[in-house]
């Protein structure tokens, strides 16, 4: 049996510590204003990153908790809702911010190590129909999150879910 390869922790900064090349590619990088668009090191980051994903561009933001924020702002109107696991960082880590930055309702779907089904997102959209009309929240965003820092989450696997064998399902 192979030797298991030790632990890479990559959950934070606070977590990983950068190796002494790292520490010298970051003391030499070229920068500039970010906010103008004048840092080469990001700008070469994103042009990266967007070839890498077939973007027509990228954004890089410096922590994932700003990331979800803008996501949500762009991807939702004031009332909305947005659906995620009952332990993701939307929810659980960033305290349901997105509620009060972009004024939208947070219904979790309550899972087991993050992994929802078809059925577990029904039942989350049928709650949300039990809100009177014109009242009721339009659904937008669902998210999907692979996290290990609450609950034990799990790597979501691509095989179709038991109740429909014929299903293509890409999960991830």
């Amino acid at each position: 049996m192979p030797t298991p390869r030790p632990l890479i922790p990559l959950i934070s900064d606070t977590e990983s510590r950068p190796t002494p090349a790292m520490r010298t590619a970051i003391a030499n990088a070229e920068v500039g204003d970010e906010q103008r668009g004048e840092d080469p090191t990001v700008n070469r980051l994103q042009s990266r990153v967007a070839e890498l994903l077939g973007k027509e561009a990228a954004l890089w933001f410096p922590g994932g908790t700003m990331c979800n924020f803008v996501a949500i702002k762009v991807h939702t109107r004031p009332a909305d809702a947005v659906l995620a696991d009952w332990m993701a960082h939307v929810i659980r880590a960033e305290s349901a911010g997105v509620a009060f930055s972009s004024a939208v309702h947070v219904e979790p779907i309550v899972t087991e190590r993050g992994i929802f089904g078809v059925d577990d997102l029904r039942a989350a959209l049928r709650r949300l129909r039990t809100t009177p009309s014109p009242y009721a929240p339009m659904p937008r965003v669902i998210c999907v999150e692979q996290t290990h820092n609450f609950g034990g989450g799990a790597v979501w696997t691509c095989a179709p879910p038991a109740s429909n064998p014929q299903a293509r399902t890409t999960t991830y």
